[in-house]
């Protein structure tokens, strides 16, 4: 395979500066709640969103809450970071060109993942804090996103296969065959430039390899799991050496919180794929 077209790589789309400052806060594992729901309140329509997802239907028969404060208490700060985190990226990158782009599944896909790895975090031991599992599993899959938003006609045949088989590895080839790189190149190139922790880009980068044995290993071993569990809507866990100390009952029950999740999240995706 060629070496990636850095030319076209450069292409991609770029965080505007006031979107990268917020991004970067939301982020920030040691950022306050104060913090990000002042740097929130910069883009009225991420905020709109997560009050909204606060107020949605499973919540029904909870008081009507109307600021990200209160949001984060009845959702929790990390739900709060990845729902504002996947408003800011759909609301700027909208692959509307590329019919053959499933925007809610991608965005499903995405904050359920994030959101298994969260969960699953806090029983193993990582590179990396246990709160970067949720960044990682977010945008695990981001150069996708930025290949169909920059290069919509070109990915279209590729996106469409893969719409058949959901094979990573093979839309990665398929994208290479036509643009020079595939989407873990453009992932983590454009993870660079957006400044996010290396830790993400090179999980972007390596998710799709089994031999990787980088310097993320263990969280990109975790990533792999939540993928796969995901596929699988959380059934029995697949076999994965770095769960296999969990009880059985622990596993069930994280599984049957991620079904949970992936109920309500179901409906916040379909939203930011409709408002694109």
């Amino acid at each position: 395979m060629s070496p990636p077209d850095i030319k076209k790589l450069d292409a991609l789309p770029a965080l505007p500066r006031a979107v990268q400052e917020i991004f970067h806060v939301v982020n920030d594992k040691d950022a306050p709640l104060s913090a990000v729901a002042e740097a929130l309140g910069r883009d009225p329509a991420t905020v709109a969103r997560i009050v909204a997802a606060a107020n949605a239907a499973f919540f029904v028969g909870h008081h009507t809450v109307y600021t990200v404060d209160d949001a984060a208490v009845r959702l929790g700060l990390n739900r709060v970071r990845v729902l504002a985190t996947s408003t800011l990226l759909a609301s700027r990158f909208r692959p509307q060109d590329c019919p053959a782009f499933d925007q809610g599944r991608f965005w499903l896909r995405a904050m359920s993942v994030a959101m298994c790895a969260s969960k699953l975090a806090n029983y193993v031991p990582l590179e990396t804090p246990s709160s970067a599992a949720y960044l990682a599993g977010l945008l695990h899959h981001c150069g996708v996103l930025a290949l169909a938003y920059a290069y919509p006609r070109e990915c279209e045949r590729p996106l469409m296969a893969y719409e058949v088989d959901r094979d990573s590895r093979r839309l990665d080839d398929r994208l290479s065959e036509v643009l020079g790189f595939g989407h873990h190149a453009a992932g983590a190139h454009v993870l660079r430039n957006w400044g996010v922790p290396e830790a993400a880009a090179a999980i972007a980068e390596s998710y799709s390899q089994d031999d990787y044995d980088g310097d993320y290993a263990r969280l990109q071993a975790l990533i792999r799991t939540c993928i796969a569990w995901y596929r699988e809507g959380y059934g029995d866990m697949p076999d994965s050496p770095l769960l296999r100390t969990l009880p059985d009952t622990k596993i069930a029950n994280i599984g049957a919180s991620c079904r949970r999740e992936d109920d309500q999240l179901r409906s916040f995706a379909l939203q930011l794929a409709s408002a694109a």
